[in-house]
């Protein structure tokens, strides 16, 4: 079984792949690729089986859905922007896009699915990252939590459910509904890179990331934390930006 919820430092706190920073804090390498691991292919709790979503395409086995009732879902949340790479086809998408993507997927599984987190690694300027990976339940008492991962170009590639004991390494006392009115990831990872870039050597770094989540310490937020590895320290900085302001909160 995969970890997890990993390492529980002072004035941080991790549940679902991804973490909240205390300010100030900095983690070592070894110690952040363990806790921000989404625990991939993990069933303690009971992985949905086959016949009831498909663990590849993230579709429910006898789920069919119209176009015009997908729209009816994502209606409300703010559209995202769609990126030509090149100046072509076929577009990548910011965050608030493929959230409306990964949307109605969701709302197969359960009618009332609603985002409560999502992570992202290897962001681009455009913060578009390898993939999503976003986090929903229906209910504040969830039973089960749906992660859905959706690629760039708004496909979402996989669904898997975890139901029973899995679920607490997902949800928490302060675990809540993501609001709609949210900044978008391109505007998250361009103020936590400016933040980040007067602080540190941006060619002495790599591998950026993106999380949104509201705080495990104390419900607060939500915010989106930008974090990249100093290559001459061996260690994850972060930016944590307000996501409903854009404001900076704590650069790392």
């Amino acid at each position: 079984m995969a970890l997890h919820a990993g390492l529980s430092l002072k004035g941080s706190s991790t549940l679902g792949g991804f973490r909240h920073w205390a300010p100030g804090m900095r983690l070592g390498a070894v110690a952040l690729a363990l806790v921000v691991l989404v625990p991939a292919g993990c069933t303690s709790g009971g992985a949905s089986s086959p016949d009831t979503v498909n663990q590849h395409s993230g579709t429910p086995a006898g789920t069919a859905a119209s176009n015009t009732a997908g729209q009816s879902l994502v209606d409300d949340i703010p559209a995202g922007r769609g990126i030509a790479e090149g100046g072509g086809d076929p577009l990548t998408y910011t965050f608030r896009e493929e959230r409306r993507r990964a949307r109605p997927e969701a709302q197969k599984w359960r009618a009332g699915a609603y985002v409560v987190s999502a992570a992202g690694s290897f962001v681009n300027d455009d913060g578009v990252p390898s993939s999503w990976t976003i986090y929903f339940i229906d209910k504040a008492a969830a039973d089960a939590v749906l992660i859905v991962e959706i690629d760039p170009w708004g496909k979402v590639t996989k669904t898997r459910e975890v139901t029973g004991g899995g679920v607490s390494s997902f949800v928490g006392a302060y675990t809540k509904r993501m609001p709609y009115g949210i900044i978008d990831s391109d505007t998250a990872a361009g103020a936590g890179k400016a933040a980040l870039a007067a602080r540190y050597d941006l060619a002495k770094t790599k591998d950026p990331r993106l999380g949104l989540n509201f705080s495990l310490v104390d419900g607060s937020g939500p915010y989106w934390t930008y974090t990249l590895f100093n290559k001459s320290t061996a260690e994850y900085v972060t930016a944590q930006i307000d996501a409903l302001t854009g404001e900076i909160v704590q650069p790392g």
